[in-house]
């Protein structure tokens, strides 16, 4: 129970702060934060219908600005997540389909971009600490 005076101390230094930010960002930032869920989630969907069909594979395709991930079942488009309000082949006419891709090589171009973002967050972690054993010799 030994946090509870930090924590009362820090609510009533910035909770009026805090309120105020609140208040002007924080619709904003819950729209913002449901649109990256909503894009999430239409991936995932997009990516167990691709798994389910023959020959399936993805693309990403953007309608009035807004990213949609459309499947494809033997070289045609099947569906789109989100649901697109017109025809699929006018949603993927300007799309280049060379990027299409199966599940499985989308699964392992995420792993690599993962493993390289760790490798360069740890690289740069080593890279600070040894600035900081440098900077207090």
């Amino acid at each position: 129970m030994s946090w509870i005076k930090p924590v009362g101390t820090r609510v009533l230094k910035y909770g009026p702060q805090a309120q105020l930010l609140w208040r002007h960002a924080g619709k904003p930032a819950t729209a913002a934060a449901q649109r990256v869920l909503a894009m999430t989630s239409a991936r995932r969907t997009a990516l167990k219908h691709a798994d389910t069909v023959v020959e399936g594979a993805i693309v990403q395709a953007f309608s009035d600005g807004e990213p949609h991930w459309v499947v494809f079942s033997a070289g045609t488009p099947v569906a789109s997540y989100p649901p697109v309000s017109g025809t699929l082949s006018a949603l993927v006419a300007d799309v280049d389909l060379a990027n299409k891709m199966t599940p499985d090589q989308f699964r392992a171009r995420r792993a690599d971009q993962t493993k390289r973002r760790l490798a360069l967050n740890a690289a740069a972690g080593l890279r600070s600490q040894l600035r900081r054993r440098r900077d207090s010799w």
